[in-house]
């Protein structure tokens, strides 16, 4: 299926049959998330197949009994791991190595990562925003093999972390993501703003326009 196809294709899918999903088809969209970029490639995900009613069920419970994850043959769980985001010093150190960051940013980037300069919880946001990158990945890639998946940002994080027994330390969910055969036709495409709405040029408020060279 064409990119271009997949993007103006994907829904959120929230009804699924009881179809399961094939091993082959999972790894397929592990791999799509394996492959997204991070920053200083540090790659700070995890990815936990939750395909057991048992733990799917408590899942379901933990997500304030959505139908999606009531109803879905897989929950994949979408996992901060903070260790592999603190060896992301080490990481950066490649790109000086291929000769993509100079020796002087090298200097400056090490000295922020090692001072932990910021403010309280930089660092778990920094996590969820590569996360979010990979689970997009994962999203994208579902949707090209015609799977339904949702990405589900309520639940309660704790109950998550107990069920699946985390140790905060080092994990943390950041997302879940039902994943099934849909039961449902696609529904048509909910509305999204133009081009000129959510894009500026060259200066702040000053719209981009249709057809800019």
């Amino acid at each position: 299926m064409d990119f271009f196809e997949v993007l103006r294709g994907r829904r959120s899918c929230r009804r699924f049959g009881d179809r399961p999903v094939s091993g082959k088809d999972i790894e397929t969209c592990l791999e799509a998330a394996r492959l997204a970029p991070s920053g200083s490639n540090a790659q700070p995900w995890r990815f936990l197949v939750a395909r057991k009613p048992k733990l799917r069920l408590a899942l379901a419970e933990a997500g304030y009994r959505q139908e999606c994850l009531g109803e879905a043959p897989v929950i994949v769980v979408l996992l901060g791991d903070r260790e592999l985001y603190r060896k992301r010093v080490r990481r950066v150190k490649e790109l000086v190595d291929i000769g993509a960051l100079s020796p002087e940013a090298w200097s400056a980037l090490e000295k922020r990562y090692r001072d932990k300069a910021g403010p309280a919880g930089e660092e778990d946001a920094a996590i969820r925003a590569n996360c979010m990158l990979a689970g997009e990945h994962y999203v994208l890639a579902a949707a090209a093999l015609e799977l339904g998946c949702c990405w589900v940002g309520a639940f309660d994080a704790a109950k998550v972390s107990e069920i699946l027994g985390l140790d905060a330390k080092y994990n943390f969910p950041v997302a879940l993501l039902p994943t099934g055969h849909p039961l449902e036709e696609p529904q048509p495409p909910r509305p999204r703003y133009s081009i000129s709405d959510i894009a500026w040029k060259e200066e702040a408020g000053r719209p981009w326009e249709a057809g800019t060279a």
